[in-house]
């Protein structure tokens, strides 16, 4: 859900490879993915792969999109896994063992005997009792304590009545009601991850330095705008890959300044933007690995605010979008119009939902005009995170919206950890871009926190009764089927009112030098499989 649960915000554009997020665990065989390297040698060495400057480290339940979970995943293993086409667990994680009684309404968490923290503190239920409640407490004001409003006595106090520590390895969760996927949501890491004591204690000095869990652990402090690099730990006892011995992360002011210096040999992976597609492509040809992700990228718009508050012209605006011009012209074919909020790769979600979504620059006036709304002398500000390849579909867009319906446009771009603080305390006044990935692969994972009331990505502030009403029916669904159903209806309403208009999923590029092997990108975690990676020896 990286907004995030389960899945995140993405900060890159659609063309790259979007790791927003979390979770979920499936994963492309390497030898199945075109384009992916042949093994290049055994485990150990290191390479440099480019990240933007993530929000947070520490606590990881602040944790909501793609560039912090990409850290977040190397250095703590998952709770459990989801297999990404049948949905069933994988207990690759903490977790010996999830089950729910007659009704999933009641969890037990059995955990792995033996694990520790990279400081050598037990993982045990403490631990999880300890980060749980942390983030559910609404004065800690975590990014993901959404994921945790399904149980009991989330959200009114320092500890939930509904969490229970049975002994050392075992806890029990109580939830609100029935929900037949929450095995599946504590795939997403950053928001179930136990949490040490010694971070506990001085969350400030975690976020510099976390301590995790998994295969890999921080080589050093995090060097802000600069790099941070996680080494493999030697007494890692758990079953997440982890190839190379140490893997060092690199920040770029602009996407060409990373490809340049992936040309000059600095750089041995980088998630290609579309300023920078067309030369990497020329320069490398087949050797770029490119395949659809999950990712959905979209508009969102201040509903508070005229002329969004007004239905039509949110219409409108849709309609004067020539999204296939912009993927073919802009993004050079590297990403899929949207037809649905739900992405394509997810089941239950639909080629024809979106009615907006098409082309039509005569039916959007006449919507504009419909509503009595004239765009003459008026001014739209776009605004979108800098320097992650969004600046010229975001001015295309623009620019469409002017020619088609007559509004002028302004721009507006800021750092991606400064973009989430203007989205969260409110402060844009026209259409914002962001981008979503899957948290566990099902089309609640997009529909809650996306449009549903108080999702962990609803910065629109869209409410609606009915597509609440019909999320929770297929929460409480008999069968994947039924659930399917009752998604759809939500999302039927959702594509009728606009809080946010889909533009299209991504499609993932990657070029890596020949340095290099394994690489391939993971669907289910949306993101490069950086612990795979392996180093020419």
């Amino acid at each position: 859900m990286k907004v995030s649960m389960p899945m995140r915000a993405t900060a890159v554009a659609a063309a790259l490879v979007l790791g927003l997020a979390a979770c979920g665990g499936g994963s492309d065989e390497p030898e199945d993915t075109p384009g992916a390297a042949e093994p290049t040698g055994e485990p150990g060495g290191e390479y440099i792969a480019e990240i933007t400057e993530p929000s947070f480290l520490a606590p990881t339940t602040n944790c909501y999109e793609s560039e912090c979970s990409a850290i977040l995943d190397m250095i703590n293993d998952p709770v459990v896994s989801t297999d990404f086409e049948s949905g069933e667990l994988v207990y690759d994680g903490l977790a010996e063992s999830i089950e729910a009684n007659e009704d999933n309404t009641v969890w037990t968490v059995t955990l792995k005997e033996g694990r520790t923290f990279h400081n050598g503190e037990p993982v045990d239920s403490e631990a999880f009792a300890r980060a749980w409640n942390y983030s559910q407490n609404p004065k800690n004001a975590q990014a993901t304590a959404g994921f945790l409003a399904r149980i009991q006595g989330a959200g009114e106090g320092k500890e939930m009545s509904g969490l229970n520590v049975v002994d050392e390895r075992t806890f029990e969760v109580t939830l609100n009601g029935p929900f037949s996927q929450f095995g599946q949501m504590m795939s997403y890491s950053p928001a179930f991850a136990p949490v040490a004591q010694e971070c506990f204690d001085d969350f400030k000095a975690c976020n510099e330095e976390p301590i995790g869990t998994g295969p890999y652990t921080m080589d050093g402090a995090w060097q802000h705008d600069q790099q941070i690099a996680v080494a493999k730990w030697a007494d890692y006892a758990g079953d997440q890959p982890a190839t190379a011995d140490k893997v060092t992360f690199q920040m770029f002011t602009t996407p060409t300044a990373a490809f340049r210096d992936f040309q000059n040999g600095g750089l041995d992976v980088i998630q290609l933007a579309p300023e920078v597609y067309l030369e990497a492509k020329g320069q490398l040809g087949d050797e770029i690995l490119e395949e659809p992700t999950a990712t959905l990228t979209y508009l969102g718009f201040p509903l508070g605010t005229e002329p969004f508050d007004e239905k039509l012209v949110r219409q409108a605006i849709s309609l004067s979008i020539d999204r296939q011009l912009i993927v073919d012209q802009v993004l050079n074919g590297q990403a899929y119009p949207s037809t649905d909020i739900v992405t394509p790769p997810i089941p239950g979600s639909r080629d024809d939902a979106c009615d907006y979504c098409t082309y039509d620059p005569e039916r959007a006036k006449e919507l504009l005009d419909e509503a009595g709304f004239n765009a003459e002398g008026q001014t739209l500000q776009f605004y979108f995170n800098a320097d992650a390849g969004h600046d010229q579909w975001v001015e295309a867009a623009a620019r469409q919206v002017q020619e088609n319906l007559g509004f002028d446009y302004k721009l507006q771009s800021t750092e991606w950890a400064q973009y989430l603080e203007l989205l969260d305390a409110q402060k844009f006044t026209g259409p914002f871009r962001l981008g979503w990935s899957l948290d566990y692969p099902s089309p609640e994972n997009y529909l809650r926190p996306i449009v549903g009331t108080n999702g962990d990505s609803n910065y629109t502030g869209y409410s609606n009764q009915e597509v609440d009403d019909f999320i929770e029916q297929g929460d409480q669904a008999g069968s994947t089927e039924e659930a399917f159903e009752f998604y759809q209806q939500a999302g039927d309403i959702a594509l009728e009112e606009l809080p946010i208009i889909p533009m299209w999923s991504g499609g993932a590029a990657i070029a890596f030098s020949d340095e290099v092997g394994d690489v391939y990108f993971d669907v289910g975690e949306g993101e490069i499989a950086f612990k795979e990676i392996s180093v020419t020896q």
